[in-house]
């Protein structure tokens, strides 16, 4: 029970943290008009370079993905697909 409520709430911060890396560099004003780009020179010059807001959002889309991929694999140990060992084997001689 704890685990399925851990996985989910894992794929729900996933989700919702890639859609925002995805879409905040590119319309949100927040990216461009706060505290650290007013004081900060180089914080500035970095948040107008476009390298750099394509290498957040494909961050955000690597989250995306994560997410995903944790879905299908929660379904695929509800089927029975993929076996986990959680087994320690002792060395043998």
């Amino acid at each position: 029970m704890l685990n399925r409520l851990l996985t989910a709430l894992y794929v729900l911060f996933c989700f919702e943290a890639g859609v925002c890396l995805l879409v905040l560099p590119w319309v949100s004003k927040l990216w461009s008009d706060n505290f650290f780009v007013d004081h900060y020179v180089w914080v500035s010059s970095l948040s107008r370079n476009y390298f750099v807001r394509g290498a957040v959002s494909g961050v955000g889309l690597v989250d995306i993905w994560l997410a995903f991929y944790e879905i299908l694999l929660w379904l695929r140990r509800r089927r029975g697909t993929v076996k986990v060992n959680h087994s320690v084997k002792a060395d043998q001689p």
